[in-house]
């Protein structure tokens, strides 16, 4: 977990011709709406007032168009709007009260205004959807008709990111030891991305995951910015996700939802071992906001529940594990009915080997050791037991003369490869709680208050580490997952007259995650692999506990001066973290064929499968961790940018920006005097040996 120092710093200058969206006007939750005002014939209006006012909550914001009839309004929530303007004595009132403004949109408007005639108001009753005529970012905005109406497997919505063709599917699991964002931007790492939620970071800082955050029901919109965003935007080398969450209006909405898949009505899962698994989906909830006062405060209030109860699908077991029913007494021999594989049976069946041994006493003393040996293996690794009616057979040490029922020179941990064949269960259980409050103190201030919890646990997680498939996992190789995430966020917008405004954002959020091994029978024991047959016991990624606390303070301040709108803020996060890994802890055993000459037999004898190598203790390595490796640090991120767009003429813009990121992670404590000594002791070893 020790980070490296690390010192960031980018620059971005671009210049369009025939448009270009404003670099400086880019907003992490929210929109900017500008254009021109102008006469019947095209010239400009100046002084023409304009009010733009939230259908929603009635929040108003005003604009004065300047010489060129320019106009300019930042930081707007997204949402609809109503727009009214007055030019004055010789114009007529325009209104407009289906203007749409989306998440980090940079919108064009252009309004123009009639002379006063018999009508005094011109109302446009058509939705008007302002444009961006072009950006310098690529993005695109998912929005509340894609989030209400688009089918999505698990609710997840952040999974709408995959309708860019910019986004695909991270092939890391977002599930595990340590999971990713599980999106791949532009081509880049899963891990290089940053998500925001009512734009306060929702990333986890240990391994860029996207931590627990609330309802789908509770998301407004969201914004991908998959390249080239503005300086405003960092600590994201691959794509940016902005989240705006709902806020309540002066009409009160609510809804109850609830989703259900049961194996009743749905088909059977096509991996199935078993005709008729267990699978049941339950995801239920409820949503509903509406004004706390109208006009000034509002709330809205989300609820989610997941309880999944599925089925893991196993191989283990198919095909006998490799073995098949042979009666030695066909070649001659006195061990019964023994579990051998096609390989063996071929060479005791060989004429070549019956008429060697016929020729030699020694080689048919070694082939009937290398049948009871092979026949024994089998019997313990899938039952535990050896086979009925196998007797001892003298010059082979370590095994007794005979063995009927355990323990047979097994440990109390011995786990038989027959109990881990069949299916398990699989159990998740998570709740997404949370609550936003918009209260506006006057006219210029507003303050924004949320917060949202999340518990989830989740049983029987397989996973890939040490190279096994997932379908030769048992039920004590899973895992489960435990994570408590908490989150508080405070915005205070203060708008300083027409063109000015300043946010001020602070979010204390918690993540307790733990990654454990299985608590079913044999998960705390030493993991097992028998290389295309079975995978049971610890899985040696568990345990994994960590507790990351998250302080991060962000201003920005927006300035539109003239023809330039200017953008300059900091962001500064202190991440205390108490980490606590153990990894191949219980120690894993790798069992592979085992050849026969390995044992002193003749080397054209066949090798002893991965089974019964495993069921004669003859593992091909072993590799066991030492320790659980444990921390307590403190990272502390500080960013800071500044941005402008320069408006040089209508089809003319000209952005540029530059941002410094730094982090102060911990650093090494000096060694002490006996680390020093051991230090100096090695260097003086390795130089006699040179």
């Amino acid at each position: 977990m020790q980070r490296r120092h690390a010192v960031f710093a980018r620059i971005t200058l671009c210049m369009l011709v025939l448009g270009c969206a404003g670099m400086a006007a880019a907003q992490v939750n929210t929109a900017t709406l500008s254009g021109t005002v102008a006469d019947a014939q095209g010239l400009a209006v100046r002084g023409a007032k304009l009010t733009i006012s939230n259908a929603a909550t009635g929040a108003e914001r005003t604009s004065v168009s300047d010489d060129g009839g320019r106009y300019k309004i930042i930081g707007l929530p997204p949402g609809r709007y109503k727009v009214s303007v007055d030019g004055g004595a010789n114009f007529a009132v325009y209104e407009n009260e289906s203007v749409v403004v989306t998440v980090g949109e940079d919108a064009i408007l252009d309004l123009r205004l009639d002379l006063k005639g018999v009508q005094q108001t011109i109302t446009v009753t058509t939705e008007t959807a302002a444009i961006e005529t072009a950006k310098t970012e690529f993005s695109q905005t998912v929005g509340e008709q894609r989030i209400d109406n688009l089918p999505i497997n698990g609710r997840n919505y952040i999974n709408f990111t995959l309708t860019d063709s910019q986004v695909t599917r991270d092939n890391a699991p977002n599930t595990g030891a340590a999971p990713t964002s599980g999106l791949n931007i532009s081509g880049q790492n899963g891990r290089s991305n940053i998500v925001n939620v009512d734009g306060a970071d929702a990333t986890d800082n240990a391994v860029n995951g996207v931590r627990s955050t609330v309802s789908q029901e509770a998301v407004q919109e969201f914004q991908i910015i998959t390249n080239s965003y503005a300086a405003e935007y960092g600590r994201a080398s691959g794509g940016v996700v902005n989240i705006i969450t709902r806020s309540g209006a002066n009409d009160f909405h609510g809804d109850v939802f609830g989703y259900l898949r049961n194996r009743n009505f749905q088909a059977v899962n096509p991996f199935s071992t078993v005709s008729n698994p267990a699978y049941t989906r339950v995801q239920a909830g409820t949503a509903f906001g509406g004004p706390i006062k109208k006009d000034r405060t509002f709330f809205y209030f989300s609820y989610e529940i997941t309880r999944r109860h599925e089925t893991g699908f196993s191989s283990i077991g198919q095909g006998n594990f490799g073995l098949t029913p042979f009666d030695t007494t066909q070649v001659g021999l006195p061990f019964g009915t023994l579990q051998l594989t096609a390989d063996q049976i071929g060479f005791l069946t060989s004429p070549a080997t019956l008429q060697a041994e016929a020729a030699s006493p020694a080689f048919a003393q070694a082939v009937g050791k290398y049948t009871f040996l092979a026949g024994a293996s089998s019997g313990m690794a899938v039952n535990g037991v050896w086979p009925t009616g196998l007797t001892g057979i003298a010059g082979i040490s370590g095994f007794p003369t005979s063995c009927q029922a355990p323990p047979c020179f097994v440990p109390a941990s011995y786990q038989t490869m027959g109990a881990q064949a069949g299916n398990f269960p699989i159990f998740e259980g998570t709740s997404l709680y949370s609550l936003r409050i918009d209260h506006t103190i006057n006219a210029n201030n507003h303050l924004m208050l949320r917060a949202n919890v999340s518990p989830s646990t989740v049983t029987g997680i397989e996973v890939s580490g040490q190279d096994q498939p997932y379908g030769q996992n048992a039920f004590s190789r899973t895992s489960q997952q435990t994570y408590r995430d908490v989150a508080g966020v405070a915005e205070y917008v203060a708008v300083l007259g027409s063109n000015k405004i300043n946010e001020f954002r602070f979010q204390y959020a918690r993540r307790g995650l733990l990654y454990d091994f299985s608590s079913s029978p044999g998960g705390s024991d030493p993991a097992i692999n028998v290389t295309g047959f079975a995978y049971f016991g610890r899985e040696p990624y568990s345990f994994i506990q960590r507790v990351e606390h998250r302080y991060q303070f962000t201003d920005n301040f927006s300035w539109t001066i003239g023809q330039h709108t200017t953008k300059f803020g900091v962001d500064f996060n202190y991440i205390p973290t108490t980490a606590t890994f153990t990894v191949n802890y219980g120690g894993v055993y790798d069992f592979g064929a085992f050849s026969a000459g390995n044992l002193g037999f003749p080397a054209n004898f066949p090798s002893l499968s991965p089974v019964q190598a495993y069921g004669a203790g003859l593992p091909a390595d072993f590799i066991q961790g030492i320790g659980s490796p444990n921390d307590s640090f403190t990272n502390k991120p500080l960013g800071a940018f500044w941005q402008d767009s320069w408006h040089i003429r209508r089809n003319l813009t000209l952005n540029y920006g530059v941002r410094y990121d730094i982090e102060f992670p911990p650093k090494f404590a000096p060694p002490d005097a006996l680390a020093l000594a051991g230090y100096n002791l090695l260097g003086l070893q390795k130089g006699i040996q040179t």
